[in-house]
């Protein structure tokens, strides 16, 4: 099959949707497939991505010939720039997957466009229920995948931290009440911070007020395997988002390095854990806080059950893109 994934957003951006489209991308190579993208990111010319031909969105000329090569085109979130190519031919098989609430969340005329162009689409696909429920038009839901060969058990390091936090430090991501949370917890505790944002410095200058500067480092940014083994030495991974979230990658990958999850109840996070962690109503400061102590006081946890290793292996990077594919034939 000839696949054309069009995409505002790739590789070597970092992010939720690149990390996926990539991961998908290349699981198509390796199963058989012809893959090219179309895309606004400007690629690092001295690392090309193997089978894998990338052009830049300027160039409209490559755009129509890459359209008329393909067999099937799939966006990763519908952007208009791209739906101008089925002027030529509207019957090529057109899949859209949505990875967010941005279409309910915008009202102005280009929502409104891209509301009615998803219409026309052969298969819409819904990365949660959540998602689907808030869209205008029928879909089929497949959730995301993870990188399981980098995120699991690595048994040569210590699970002695308590609590970890991974995302950007920007207030839809919920830090700061974690810190608020943490803050009135009756015993001696550790969080570590991972990621970066405009928020750190406030972050920063909230857990100096509070005297927790002992209790609570920042890491910086981590990806790929250093984050891995850092999930792997914390007993409870924390993601407490203020908004809601299309689903949840980073919930699948702390469960696979054998996290024990807290989420908000907020969009498809709760979808991600699947019952494999703890749900706190998203914002509530207090039910946050009683989970913390909790976890605290309940020590033993069983890194990954027989149950929670069939679910991860479902949401495996091959049986997700798999899924795909299926839909694209």
């Amino acid at each position: 099959m000839k696949i054309l994934i069009y995409s505002s957003v790739f590789h070597p951006a970092i992010g939720g949707i690149e990390n996926l489209t990539l991961s998908l991308a290349q699981e198509f190579v390796k199963s058989g497939h012809e893959v090219k993208v179309v895309t606004e990111q400007v690629q690092k010319k001295n690392a090309p991505l193997p089978g894998i031909e990338v052009v830049h969105a300027s160039s409209k000329w490559a755009q129509l010939k890459l359209f008329f090569w393909s067999d099937v085109v799939y966006m990763p979130n519908i952007t208009l720039k791209g739906v101008w190519l089925f002027l030529f031919n509207p019957f090529k098989k057109w899949v859209v997957s949505h990875n967010d609430f941005h279409l309910i969340n915008s009202h102005g005329p280009k929502a409104r466009l891209k509301n009615i162009a998803i219409k026309a689409a052969a298969t819409n696909i819904a990365v949660s229920h959540s998602v689907a429920r808030a869209l205008t038009v029928d879909s089929t839901v497949v959730y995301n995948c993870y990188k399981d060969e980098v995120f699991r058990l690595y048994p040569d390091e210590p699970r002695n931290i308590d609590f970890l936090f991974v995302g950007r430090l920007v207030s839809q991501k919920g830090c700061e009440m974690l810190i608020e949370a943490c803050s009135r917890l009756r015993k001696p505790f550790r969080l570590n911070i991972v990621g970066h944002g405009f928020e750190y410095e406030a972050l920063n200058a909230k857990v100096q007020r509070l005297g927790l500067d002992d209790s609570i480092g920042f890491l910086g940014f981590m990806r790929d395997e250093e984050l891995a083994r850092t999930m792997n030495r914390h007993r409870v991974m924390i993601v407490p988002s203020m908004g809601p979230e299309g689903f949840g990658i980073v919930a699948l990958e702390g469960l696979a390095c054998g996290c024990k999850m807290v989420v908000a109840d907020a969009g498809g996070l709760a979808e991600a854990v699947d019952g494999f962690g703890e749900v706190f109503p998203m914002g509530d400061v207090d039910a946050l806080t009683k989970l913390l102590q909790q976890a605290l006081d309940e020590r033993d946890s069983d890194p990954m059950s027989n149950a929670k290793a069939a679910y991860l292996r479902d949401r495996s990077t091959r049986n997700v893109a798999q899924k795909y594919l299926n839909l694209f034939a």
